[in-house]
């Protein structure tokens, strides 16, 4: 090859050499704008991995928060009326259960009020006040000591929980005539509480 180089004009064997430095410097070329590619892509894959790794970690983890959401859902119908029914529905049918405990523990009712609290009337802007509605019923009765425990213990054991945050008691004063009755008597007033979801 080099033989046949050597015999080659001078012309010739400049335009060869030309030809040849050329394609190197094309080959070269193309070398440099590949190395450029594959270490942009690189730093592309190095600024991405973060977020690629922490998807997969969501994927992975999916289910189980999706078991933790349904839990979740499943304890706060323990805990709160749903926010699909309308508040003074919810409060409406929180007032007639009440009324149906202390008619069944032996009570009776002299009085029943439902106040409905939404978060618009939250006075601080905390959030939990923002989540939840408060249905409040304020109640008058009269009865034995008894009766009164066992409409506490039916208020303790509903679902959704209910929280008694006041209680007033006194003794249910007696005329001359009912002097020769049996039982003590009590007159009670109370706060029940009770939440729905707001949102």
């Amino acid at each position: 090859m080099k033989a046949w180089f050597d015999q080659l004009p001078t012309e010739a064997r400049w335009v060869i050499g030309a030809a040849l430095a050329s394609f190197a410097a094309a080959v070269l070329a193309l070398l440099v704008e590949v190395t450029a590619i594959l270490i942009d892509s690189a730093q592309d894959i190095g600024r991405h991995k973060p977020r690629i790794a922490r998807m997969l970690g969501y994927e992975t983890t999916a289910q189980e928060l999706q078991t933790a959401a349904r839990e979740f859902e499943h304890a706060l119908d323990g805990l709160a009326y749903p926010g699909s029914e309308d508040a003074n529905a919810a409060g409406a049918r929180l007032q007639q259960t009440l009324r149906g405990f202390a008619e069944d523990a032996g009570l009776t009712v002299v009085g029943s009020q439902l106040a409905v609290l939404t978060p618009e009337g939250a006075d601080n802007g905390d959030e939990a006040k923002e989540l939840f509605d408060q249905l409040a019923v304020d109640l008058s009765l009269d009865g034995p000591p008894i009766a009164l425990d066992a409409f506490l213990v039916a208020i303790s054991q509903h679902a959704p929980a209910l929280a008694t945050v006041s209680v007033d008691i006194q003794r249910k004063r007696w005329s001359r005539r009912d002097a020769d009755a049996k039982f003590e008597f009590l007159t009670v007033r109370l706060r029940v509480v009770a939440l729905r979801v707001a949102i």
